[in-house]
């Protein structure tokens, strides 16, 4: 299998992969879709186990501060090792996801040369590990940001700039111009080939999402009538609806997912990241995408799936979060 254009190509030799449109499912007609959702809001039900999980997520910060009242988890200090070496596990995952990754062994290594510039490190590993620093940094740069409005369409441009100047230098930034389609693989080893916004709706939807994103955080900030994590559940699976880069969107959607999630005072990732979970439940992660966008912006839209998966992800993650600090095994310092 390749990339070419924006398109995959499967090529079969003997009785070999099983190839399927997701369109064959019904949906997926994303050239009538409307730029705001149709469905009245709330566009998805919640589950018992999530609404559990949401009452849990609220008294994290309590418990961080009861547990440990030395460390502020939403302070991100790029000289700090521990809060580095978290960063760095989160891009390592994502680009893991992506099939792009290097071995989780190099963490240590990846750390090293940022906290002890006098240390050698092998040139070779070094170039590869180039596209990960532009990343790392850029985490960094968007969790130290306190930019108001909290998400706006040159805000996710600069992001995508900066993640791949060095790597995809002419993408990075830039609105795709031409189809791009997703690729993956489902729990019976199916490759399930999905459409996205056409390149020439990509910045109208984009620009749409964040005014969207922007009003649901304001609301949520000012009242109780919107939830910081349930629109930054509906953000992330929008955007990835869209796909609004030739390459780099997964990365990109996690980075912003958790860049929300802290503003919106969910503040986990300097002590364990998200990046993780969602590799640990990588199936998961794009079946319940996949059925929540079946219907995307359309009058049978249902982002439950999404919905449940989100919120699981973040708890899960809070979980870890906690044990790190319960056992120690984060610095208080």
């Amino acid at each position: 299998m390749y990339n070419e254009g924006g398109h995959t190509t499967v090529r079969v030799h003997g009785c070999g992969l099983d190839f399927r449109s997701a369109s064959q499912n019904g949906g997926f007609d994303f050239s009538t879709a409307a730029v705001n959702p149709l469905r009245i809001d709330p566009r998805y039900n919640l589950s018992r186990q999530t609404i559990g999980q949401m009452e849990r997520l609220a008294k994290a910060r309590f418990i961080i501060a009861e547990n440990a009242p030395d460390i502020d988890p939403s302070k991100f200090d790029n000289e700090d090792e521990n809060t580095l070496r978290s960063i760095a596990l989160s891009v390592f995952a994502s680009s893991e996801i992506e099939g792009e990754g290097i071995s989780a062994k190099y963490i240590e290594t990846f750390v090293t040369a940022h906290t002890e510039p006098g240390e050698n490190v092998n040139p070779e590993l070094r170039q590869r590990l180039q596209a990960h620093e532009d990343i790392l940094n850029t985490y960094f740069w968007a969790l130290n940001s306190h930019a108001e409005p909290v998400l706006t369409y040159d805000f996710v441009l600069e992001a995508h700039q900066r993640m791949f100047s060095t790597t995809k230098g002419e993408f990075a930034g830039r609105i795709k111009n031409k189809e791009v389609r997703i690729h993956w693989h489902n729990n019976d080893g199916v490759l399930i080939d999905v459409p996205t916004i056409s390149a020439d709706k990509a910045e109208e939807f984009l620009r749409g999402l964040c005014d969207r994103t922007n009003r649901m955080f304001k609301i949520a900030q000012e009242s109780a009538e919107a939830s910081f994590l349930l629109s930054a559940a509906e953000f992330a699976c929008d955007f990835l609806a869209i796909h609004p880069f030739v390459d780099g969107n997964g990365r990109l959607a996690r980075l912003l997912s958790t860049y929300l999630l802290e503003r919106g005072g969910y503040n986990f990732s300097r002590i364990y990241p998200l990046d993780q979970i969602v590799l640990d439940s990588r199936a998961s992660y794009y079946e319940a995408l996949n059925s929540s966008q079946r219907y995307w912006h359309t009058d049978k839209e249902d982002l439950t799936p999404w919905i449940n998966y989100f919120v699981g992800a973040v708890f899960e993650q809070w979980e870890r979060a906690f044990r790190r600090i319960k056992n120690h095994t984060f610095s208080y310092k």
